[in-house]
This record gives C-alpha cells, sequence and structure tokens, in this order.
C-alpha cells in the first residue's frame, strides 16, 4: 500500500506484465534450417541475470503495494533510490528474494516444458530468454522461439501443451504454502479517490480454493494479504491463464487447433471479441487483443493436416481447459483507494 507521498497525481491504471511465453513457430512452408544454430548460452544467462535483479529489486515495492499491513516508499519503477532502499535492507532483500525466486522457477519450469517437447521432437529452438523490465514485477516474461516448422498436430499439441502443464505443476507447492502463509485482513475502501491506493490482486478459482483449504471462506470486506511467495505464485497463474487463451499462436491456440484443425478459424473471431469485450473489467485484455492480432489471429497450418490427434491428446486437451479455467482472472490487478 502506498501514502502517495512527494508528487503522485491520482491513482493509475496498473500495469501487468505483457507474458508471451511461446510465439510463433514460423512460417510452415519455409524449410528447416541443415543445422541447428549454436545456443546462444551467454545471452540467456544475462537476459536471467537481469531479470533476476529485477524481479528482486521491484518484488518488494509491489508486494508492499498489495498489502493493507505495509506502506510502501515509491511506486514501481527501478530508480536508483529503490535500488539502494531494497539491497541495502535485509528485510526488504528478503522480501525480494522470496518473490523472485519462486517467480522465476515457475517461468523457467514453462519454458523447459516448450524446450524439452521441441528437444524431443528434433525441433531447433533457442534456449528459454527471460525478459526483464524496469517496471513493475520487472518481468515480461520469457520466451523460446521455434526455429523450424511444425510438422504435424501431434508435434503441435505436445509443444503447446508442456509448457503450460509444467508451469502449472511447478507453480502448485508456491502456491499452497504461499496461501498458507498469508494473513486475511479487512479492506477500508475509501469513498472517493484519495492519496492512499492499494493494488488489488485478481483472484482465480486456483487461488479460491487454496484460500479456502487454509483460511475458510473470508467475510465480506476481507481479503488476503498474500506472502510474497504466493504473489509470486500469482504471477505464474497469470502467465498461465494468458497463454492458455485459444488464440492465435498462444499455447492455448496451438492446443486448441490441434484439436479441432481448421474450426480453430472459425473460432477466432468470436473469441478475439469475446476478449476484447473483457476490456470493460481489466483494460490489459485490450492490450492483448492488439498483441494477437500482430501475431496473427489465424493459426497456421501444419505440414501433415490430415491426421487427427490421439484419443488420450485429446482428453489432455481437456485438461488444458481446466488448467486455463483454475487460472484465470477476468480482472488481474486492480488499483483501489483505501482508507
Amino acid at each position: 500500500m502506498s501514502d502517495g507521498a512527494g508528487d503522485w497525481q491520482g491513482p493509475r491504471q496498473p500495469r501487468t506484465p505483457v507474458i508471451e511465453l511461446l510465439p510463433a513457430a514460423g512460417n510452415v512452408y519455409t524449410a528447416a534450417p541443415s543445422r541447428p544454430d549454436r545456443p546462444h548460452y551467454a545471452r540467456a544467462l544475462l537476459l536471467f541475470f537481469l531479470t533476476f535483479l529485477t524481479t528482486t529489486t521491484l518484488g518488494p515495492v509491489m508486494v508492499q503495494l498489495c498489502r493493507t499491513d505495509m506502506m510502501a516508499q515509491s511506486e514501481p519503477w527501478l530508480l536508483p533510490s529503490v535500488v539502494l532502499r531494497v539491497w541495502r535492507d535485509p528485510a526488504l532483500l528478503r522480501m525480494g528474494l522470496a518473490f523472485s525466486i519462486p517467480a522465476l522457477t515457475i517461468l523457467f519450469a514453462h519454458e523447459m516444458g516448450h524446450y524439452v517437447a521441441c528437444r524431443l521432437y528434433g525441433l531447433p529452438c533457442t534456449l528459454p530468454y527471460f525478459l526483464p523490465v524496469p517496471l513493475n514485477f520487472g518481468t515480461f516474461g520469457a520466451f523460446i522461439r521455434i526455429k523450424a516448422p511444425i510438422r504435424s498436430k501431434q508435434e503441435l499439441f505436445d509443444v503447446g501443451i508442456a509448457g503450460p502443464i509444467a508451469g502449472f505443476l511447478m507453480l502448485i507447492p508456491f502456491l499452497l504454502w504461499g496461501i498458507a502463509h498469508s494473513q486475511p485482513a479487512h479492506l477500508a475502501l475509501a469513498a472517493g479517490e484519495t492519496g492512499a491506493f492499494l493494488y488489488l490482486p485478481g483472484r482465480c478459482l486456483a487461488i479460491v480454493l487454496a484460500t479456502w483449504l487454509f483460511h475458510g471462506r473470508l467475510g465480506d470486506g476481507m481479503i488476503l494479504n498474500l506472502h510474497p511467495v504466493a504473489l509470486a505464485a500469482w504471477l505464474g497463474l497469470l502467465a498461465t491463464s494468458i497463454n492458455l487463451l485459444p488464440l492465435g499462436q498462444l499455447d492455448g491456440g496451438h492446443v486448441l487447433y490441434a484439436a479441432t484443425g481448421r474450426l480453430q478459424r472459425r473460432l477466432a473471431l468470436p473469441l478475439w471479441i469475446g476478449l476484447g469485450l473483457m476490456g470493460f473489467l481489466w483494460l490489459g485484455w485490450v492490450l492483448w487483443c492488439v498483441i494477437i492480432l500482430l501475431i496473427g489471429l489465424y493459426h497456421p497450418p501444419v505440414w501433415d493436416e490430415s491426421t487427427p490427434l490421439d484419443p488420450f491428446r485429446r482428453r489432455l486437451a481437456w485438461v488444458a481447459l481446466i488448467l486455463l479455467v483454475l487460472s484465470f482472472m477476468p480482472a488481474p490487478l486492480a488499483l483501489v483507494p483505501v482508507r
């Protein structure tokens, strides 16, 4: 929570990380490279190290802004004053590490799911690259880039679903432990705009179920002050839900196309319009509508269009839908005035 000190000019729309964890696989009609490029280990390690620094530094600020029992000294920007304050204060640094280590572990598990699936099919791809940013949670996620066309629906499905499943399995222990160590609190909303405000993380079904398990049903006006580990799991759930949106060349788009074939092209526009309407709840969905248009609303064909998925993978597609239902947040982050 922030006290609004300084030159704060009123509530701003909260920013949320733009996480694209499996970019487009490329033109299916181009020939595969004769040999894969050499992995750029130095580049991958540098981006990971920078992301570790930004998430560790900005994590404590976001934790404070999301809790009623803490007071943030600044907004989540990577300013020199913020860096010095966090890295000189052992308590803040521990809070930052409690956020950054599980958050990056979840994102890394997601990307390694894609990476291992690509290696099993002999698809050349890059190492996982993290994206550090000097604001908000300190990262826009991570990605790998596939450097060859997908040959079959089975390949497309396995590569697409491997990331969300790996990331979700990794975040479960962090979610349970973090929610168990979070504290219920009363949220005193202000009638109008005030100098104090709170970043209110959205709730999805997975968070609700974990809260019921450890704290029971929260009463009216009650929220959960999230432990840093729980906030990291929240970020992982947000990444999972965005990537499982059944649109374009997101993971969910890959799964939907592999399971339904060209039916995806008939479903794409209605689903995209539905996502746009969700922008009335959270403006970030409008941004994602634009991103999906840029990367392609309609999924490109694979080489082998005629061979359908086997029954096991068709059942696994329903698992992907269940993960989307468990992790989806209609309004992931809200900025509310408090007393």
